[in-house]
């Protein structure tokens, strides 16, 4: 229960969008081992001056207070005005990590220093904008299946600038990835592509009318058209013009003609051949129940088939991620 509520307040207060600005009801301020143990000093400080009526100690107990009060502010002032925008991410395989491209800014007239933002157990970057008032920064977080994965909210933090205190707060960015299934071809796979090599340029079928191959006497029924007019002008014989088209040799990567038990698995092994024949920029189709690409050899068309891999069998309303 409480755990639900402590949810929805966040979501409340962080709603996803594409760019977050810090400001007051965004930064949580956490005090660290150091300043608790020393707030500690400073009432037993104080409580020595009472006792021995110390002005001495009363100074020094009063400035050690100021000393932590500004360290607030200026812990909480390195975040405030803090803008955090996604630009890109970048599609990975299942057990790699995904790249996401933020973007790091704050107004002319400020100065960040030693800021931190990631993720518990995974990247975290470290940011000052002195100079510069714009950075641009890549964070990575691992994946572990297929599909589309959307990360975590991203912590963002700073200890500056003696370490005291933590001024710490959220970036819920609208970003996500496309994980691909991770490439593993199969030895008990059989079959998966089809190809034909009769010849280098696909299956001859007589009797077409694409490329010229040939002549051949003539036969009742022939066109007008396709008949051979120099070799009647030399011989005085009629003859006729023939043609050929060729099939298709594109290579298909078909999902039926797999014989592999286990939804993963075949499409580890699908991923596995379009990365295959990519590399030996060899043209390819893939056939997927419900769905044919057309073959191609491309950059974009290898990612449009790892996307069709990636996404089979799950809808949109699963585009949370995990």
């Amino acid at each position: 229960m409480l755990k639900a509520q402590r949810d929805h307040w966040l979501q409340n207060r962080f709603p996803v969008s594409n760019q977050i600005t810090l400001s007051l009801n965004k930064i949580f301020i956490i005090p660290t081992v150091t300043s608790v143990a020393l707030l500690a000093t400073i009432a037993l400080l104080f409580l020595m001056a009472i006792n021995f009526q110390n002005a001495l100690v009363y100074g020094l107990s009063f400035w050690l207070l100021a000393l932590t009060v500004v360290t607030i502010f200026f812990t909480y002032r390195n975040l405030s005005g803090l803008t955090i925008k996604s630009i890109q991410s970048t599609s990975c395989f299942a057990g790699e990590k995904a790249v996401f491209e933020l973007q790091v800014s704050c107004s002319e007239h400020q100065k960040k220093s030693a800021i931190f933002l990631g993720w518990k157990d995974e990247d975290v970057a470290e940011v000052s904008l002195q100079q510069e008032h714009t950075r641009r920064i890549k964070l990575s977080h691992s994946t572990k299946q297929r599909g589309y994965f959307k990360p975590p909210k991203v912590n963002i933090f700073t200890r500056y600038p003696i370490g005291l205190i933590i001024s710490w707060s959220y970036a819920a960015l609208d970003m996500q990835s496309i994980v691909y299934p991770a490439p593993k071809l199969q030895d008990s796979a059989e079959g998966g592509q089809s190809k034909d090599d009769q010849a280098a340029q696909g299956t001859e079928i007589a009797n077409g009318s694409t490329d010229f191959s040939g002549i051949r006497e003539y036969q009742a029924g022939d066109s007008p058209k396709h008949i051979h007019w120099g070799t009647y002008a030399k011989t005085g014989e009629v003859y006729t013009k023939s043609f050929v088209d060729y099939a298709s040799n594109d290579l298909w990567i078909d999902w039926d003609a797999i014989n592999i038990g286990g939804v993963e698995t075949k499409l580890s092994h699908l991923c596995a051949q379009i990365l295959e024949y990519h590399q030996a920029h060899l043209t390819y189709g893939l056939k997927l129940p419900g769905k044919t690409i057309q073959p191609a050899n491309s950059e974009a068309h290898k990612n449009i088939c790892l996307t069709a891999l990636a996404l089979y069998g799950i809808d949109d309303s699963e585009m949370d991620g995990y």
